[in-house]
């Protein structure tokens, strides 16, 4: 998976103490929380779900990086997840590593990519499945999607009108609430447009 190799690149440039995109995490701590993801199934529920779960997830990354080196974690991640999750790969995990890799590579100097044309279509053909749950805490408006390489999409009922136009990598960026890195623009009606900053969107 390219976005894969790519980040493990960037956590190999930058070393352990780079910052990123995920509140309070650096670079060691992000390559950590991909290690558990794939390799430690006890942790996972964690990942997903949060609340009291997440304190034994936290506790197991804390670990993993107190029993590795850096370089060692990195490797594992590079290494892909299990034999048995392989074929899955690039199903689970393609929003999971170009999100994570464009949390390194903006707070690090990186500017928006632009994508192939195929890898666009892949991320919109996905994303515009996801789009109610991601956007699910948006609650009384109506949010319109619309990507520059052609895709639209309506999620919501009945209320005032918010429009994120952008490219469509940074539309998925915006709707894992990377709002921060996100190249969007938000249009629309006023209160919309502001209950949207506010939602905590995401999967």
């Amino acid at each position: 998976m390219s976005e894969r190799a790519e980040l493990v690149e960037l956590f190999r440039q930058l070393g352990p103490d780079a910052p990123t995109a995920c509140t309070g995490w650096t670079t060691a701590d992000l390559a950590a929380h991909l290690y558990v993801r794939e390799r430690r199934p006890d942790a996972g529920p964690g990942v997903v779900v949060g609340g009291p779960l997440a304190a034994h997830t936290e506790r197991v990354m804390a670990s993993v990086l107190r029993v590795h080196t850096y370089d060692d974690v990195v490797a594992r991640v590079a290494a892909g997840p299990p034999l048995l999750w392989r074929p899955l790969d690039e199903q689970v995990n393609h929003f999971e590593y170009f999100v994570h890799h464009e949390d390194v590579r903006r707070v690090n100097g990186g500017a928006p990519r632009d994508l192939p044309a195929e890898q666009e279509a892949a991320i919109w053909s996905r994303l515009r499945r996801s789009l109610r749950m991601a956007l699910r805490r948006a609650r009384g408006i109506q949010v319109e999607v619309v990507a520059e390489n052609g895709g639209r999409a309506v999620v919501g009922g009945r209320g005032p009108t918010v429009r994120i136009t952008g490219p469509v990598g940074d539309i998925l960026l915006y709707t894992f609430n990377r709002k921060d890195i996100a190249a969007v623009e938000l249009t629309g009606d006023d209160e919309a447009v502001a209950s949207l900053r506010e939602a905590r969107l995401g999967l």
